[in-house]
Protein backbone atom coordinates (compact mmCIF):
# COMPACT_ATOMS: atom_id res chain seq x y z
CA UNK A 1 0.00 0.00 0.00
CA UNK A 2 1.46 3.56 -1.29
CA UNK A 3 1.36 6.04 1.21
CA UNK A 4 0.98 10.38 0.19
CA UNK A 5 4.30 10.65 -0.75
CA UNK A 6 4.84 7.57 -2.26
CA UNK A 7 4.01 6.57 -6.17
CA UNK A 8 4.28 3.47 -7.84
CA UNK A 9 6.40 2.28 -10.71
CA UNK A 10 4.53 2.23 -13.87
CA UNK A 11 6.93 -0.77 -15.06
CA UNK A 12 7.03 -2.65 -12.06
CA UNK A 13 4.73 -1.74 -9.72
CA UNK A 14 7.36 -0.86 -7.19
CA UNK A 15 6.34 1.59 -4.34
CA UNK A 16 8.55 4.54 -5.00
CA UNK A 17 8.95 8.21 -3.58
CA UNK A 18 7.61 10.93 -5.75
CA UNK A 19 11.31 12.34 -6.05
CA UNK A 20 12.64 9.23 -7.54
CA UNK A 21 14.04 9.91 -10.74
CA UNK A 22 14.27 5.80 -11.62
CA UNK A 23 12.38 3.20 -9.91
CA UNK A 24 15.17 1.58 -7.07
CA UNK A 25 14.07 -1.88 -8.15
CA UNK A 26 14.02 -2.37 -11.84
CA UNK A 27 15.50 1.04 -13.61
CA UNK A 28 12.61 2.39 -15.10
CA UNK A 29 12.84 6.10 -15.52
CA UNK A 30 10.08 8.09 -14.19
CA UNK A 31 8.67 10.92 -15.82
CA UNK A 32 6.94 13.36 -13.85
CA UNK A 33 3.79 15.91 -14.77
CA UNK A 34 5.03 19.09 -15.48
CA UNK A 35 2.93 21.75 -14.29
CA UNK A 36 2.49 23.33 -17.15
CA UNK A 37 0.44 26.35 -18.44
CA UNK A 38 -2.34 24.11 -20.20
CA UNK A 39 -5.04 26.35 -18.32
CA UNK A 40 -3.67 29.49 -19.37
CA UNK A 41 -2.86 27.85 -23.45
CA UNK A 42 -6.77 27.23 -23.34
CA UNK A 43 -8.14 30.88 -21.70
CA UNK A 44 -5.79 32.67 -24.46
CA UNK A 45 -7.76 30.51 -27.12
CA UNK A 46 -11.16 31.07 -25.62
CA UNK A 47 -10.99 34.84 -25.70
CA UNK A 48 -9.43 34.88 -28.74
CA UNK A 49 -12.67 32.97 -30.09
CA UNK A 50 -14.21 35.51 -28.27
CA UNK A 51 -12.90 38.88 -29.65
CA UNK A 52 -12.79 36.94 -33.14
CA UNK A 53 -17.04 36.27 -32.92
CA UNK A 54 -17.62 39.87 -31.67
CA UNK A 55 -15.71 41.40 -34.75
CA UNK A 56 -17.19 39.20 -37.28
CA UNK A 57 -20.97 39.92 -35.68
CA UNK A 58 -20.18 43.46 -36.22
CA UNK A 59 -18.99 43.46 -39.46
CA UNK A 60 -21.91 40.83 -40.21
CA UNK A 61 -24.15 43.45 -38.42
CA UNK A 62 -23.42 46.45 -40.39
CA UNK A 63 -23.65 44.49 -43.86
CA UNK A 64 -27.07 43.34 -42.78
CA UNK A 65 -28.02 46.38 -41.42
CA UNK A 66 -27.18 47.94 -45.33
CA UNK A 67 -29.23 45.20 -46.84
CA UNK A 68 -32.35 45.97 -44.98
CA UNK A 69 -32.19 48.95 -45.43
CA UNK A 70 -31.68 48.74 -49.14
CA UNK A 71 -34.78 45.90 -49.13
CA UNK A 72 -37.13 48.67 -46.74
CA UNK A 73 -36.56 51.87 -48.85
CA UNK A 74 -36.21 50.73 -52.41
CA UNK A 75 -33.21 52.72 -52.29
CA UNK A 76 -30.32 50.64 -54.31
CA UNK A 77 -27.68 53.63 -54.66
CA UNK A 78 -26.18 54.90 -51.30
CA UNK A 79 -25.59 58.51 -52.94
CA UNK A 80 -29.74 58.88 -52.61
CA UNK A 81 -29.26 58.73 -48.93
CA UNK A 82 -29.14 61.83 -47.15
CA UNK A 83 -26.24 62.73 -44.59
CA UNK A 84 -26.19 64.82 -41.65
CA UNK A 85 -23.78 66.92 -43.04
CA UNK A 86 -26.55 67.13 -46.25
CA UNK A 87 -29.31 67.75 -43.82
CA UNK A 88 -26.86 70.53 -42.27
CA UNK A 89 -26.85 72.52 -45.45
CA UNK A 90 -30.34 72.65 -45.95
CA UNK A 91 -31.69 76.32 -44.56
CA UNK A 92 -34.96 77.59 -44.89
CA UNK A 93 -36.28 79.81 -47.68
CA UNK A 94 -34.45 76.92 -50.08
CA UNK A 95 -36.67 75.76 -52.48
CA UNK A 96 -37.15 72.06 -53.34
CA UNK A 97 -34.80 71.83 -56.30
CA UNK A 98 -31.55 73.44 -54.14
CA UNK A 99 -32.53 70.98 -51.79
CA UNK A 100 -32.43 68.25 -53.78
CA UNK A 101 -29.28 69.65 -55.68
CA UNK A 102 -27.76 68.86 -52.12
CA UNK A 103 -28.90 65.75 -51.21
CA UNK A 104 -28.32 64.51 -55.17
CA UNK A 105 -31.92 62.78 -54.78
CA UNK A 106 -35.90 63.98 -54.93
CA UNK A 107 -36.69 62.35 -51.83
CA UNK A 108 -40.08 60.67 -51.06
CA UNK A 109 -43.57 62.98 -50.89
CA UNK A 110 -44.78 62.03 -47.20
CA UNK A 111 -47.46 64.68 -47.12
CA UNK A 112 -48.75 67.02 -49.74
CA UNK A 113 -52.18 69.85 -49.18
CA UNK A 114 -53.01 72.66 -50.90
CA UNK A 115 -55.75 75.11 -49.55
CA UNK A 116 -56.97 78.29 -51.11
CA UNK A 117 -53.84 78.81 -53.18
CA UNK A 118 -51.69 78.09 -49.56
CA UNK A 119 -49.43 74.11 -50.46
CA UNK A 120 -47.64 72.65 -47.82
CA UNK A 121 -45.56 69.68 -48.77
CA UNK A 122 -43.57 67.28 -46.50
CA UNK A 123 -40.61 64.69 -48.43
CA UNK A 124 -38.83 62.59 -46.80
CA UNK A 125 -35.32 61.19 -47.51
CA UNK A 126 -33.87 57.60 -45.83
CA UNK A 127 -30.64 58.20 -44.46
CA UNK A 128 -27.35 56.88 -44.47
CA UNK A 129 -27.25 56.29 -40.24
CA UNK A 130 -28.81 53.20 -38.82
CA UNK A 131 -31.71 51.32 -39.55
CA UNK A 132 -34.55 53.46 -40.04
CA UNK A 133 -32.35 56.79 -40.10
CA UNK A 134 -34.37 59.64 -42.42
CA UNK A 135 -35.05 63.07 -42.84
CA UNK A 136 -38.12 65.18 -43.72
CA UNK A 137 -38.47 68.75 -44.16
CA UNK A 138 -41.49 70.94 -45.12
CA UNK A 139 -42.34 73.02 -47.63
CA UNK A 140 -44.89 75.76 -47.55
CA UNK A 141 -45.52 77.60 -50.73
CA UNK A 142 -42.14 75.49 -52.12
CA UNK A 143 -39.77 77.43 -49.48
CA UNK A 144 -38.35 75.20 -46.57
CA UNK A 145 -39.94 76.09 -43.39
CA UNK A 146 -38.95 73.19 -41.26
CA UNK A 147 -36.84 69.89 -41.21
CA UNK A 148 -36.04 66.87 -38.41
CA UNK A 149 -34.20 64.11 -39.08
CA UNK A 150 -33.20 61.12 -36.71
CA UNK A 151 -30.20 58.98 -36.82
CA UNK A 152 -28.32 60.26 -39.69
CA UNK A 153 -24.42 60.16 -39.70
Amino acid sequence: MKTNAMLECPACGNEISKEAVNCPKCGHIIKKKKKGCGCLIAIFIFLGIIIFSVVAATMSFDKIEKDITKDITGVEEESEYITLEEYNKIEAGMTYDEVCEIIGSKGSDTANSSVNGYTVKIVSWYGNGTLGSNANVTFENGKVTGKAQVGLR
